[in-house]
């Protein structure tokens, strides 16, 4: 349940003080060359955009996004909620890759950010919101600054999670995009004391 942080609250330190991380995937998937889209006409980047999103929760669904900034859209699914929806972190990787190499004209080109979080907290700071914050969530955003479009950059606690599921499986021949990954490779992200692990899902 999300914690409204309320500071009329006179219960909020202790709320907080108890508060523990939701632990899961946090998933960026930004909308490519979107200003340069809206020099066309108004009908057609509207409904370029509303295609792409569409596009990007069919394959996603039954996990619904958590919210849609501007031309990005924002999931955050929970390790219970994945369990729970039938889901493992190589169907979503595998989704993810089926979004990002779409060559359907009918939708933009993409380009996803996401990292495993073990520091996430599911509050907000707007009354019947539903969000969350926390470093990890920070690095899923600045993730998504190191993809070109058509690409996948995650973070390495969701890549060894993807490929310990590929390794246990028995139809390997159905998830081929994971040999395709490359990694690890180290980067600096700002806020963060040590250069980060991240792997990459190339265009094809």
């Amino acid at each position: 349940m999300t914690l409204y942080i309320n500071p009329n609250d006179p219960n909020l330190k202790d709320k907080v003080e108890s508060l523990k991380p939701t632990t899961g995937y946090c998933i960026f998937i930004d909308i490519a060359g979107s200003t340069e889209m809206k020099s066309y006409d108004i009908n057609s980047w509207i409904i370029l955009m509303h295609n792409t999103f569409s596009n990007i929760k069919s394959f996603l669904s039954p996990l619904p996004p958590l919210k849609i900034i501007g031309d990005e859209i924002m999931f955050y699914i929970s390790d219970e909620v994945l369990k729970k929806k039938g889901h493992t972190p190589l169907t979503i990787f595998a989704e993810l890759a089926s979004i990002a190499r779409e060559e359907e004209e009918l939708y933009k080109d993409v380009r996803v950010g996401a990292a495993y979080c073990t520091q996430a907290y599911n509050i907000a700071f707007t009354p019947g919101a539903a969000d969350y914050y926390g470093k990890d969530i920070d690095l899923a955003a600045r993730l998504l600054s190191k993809a070109e479009s058509q690409e996948i950059v995650v973070n390495e606690p969701f890549f060894k999670k993807v490929k310990s599921d590929y390794e246990s499986i028995g139809n390997k021949d159905q998830f081929t995009e994971v040999n395709e990954v490359i990694g690890p490779y180290f980067e600096y992200f700002k806020g963060f004391n040590h250069d980060l692990a991240i792997y990459k899902l190339p265009k094809i």
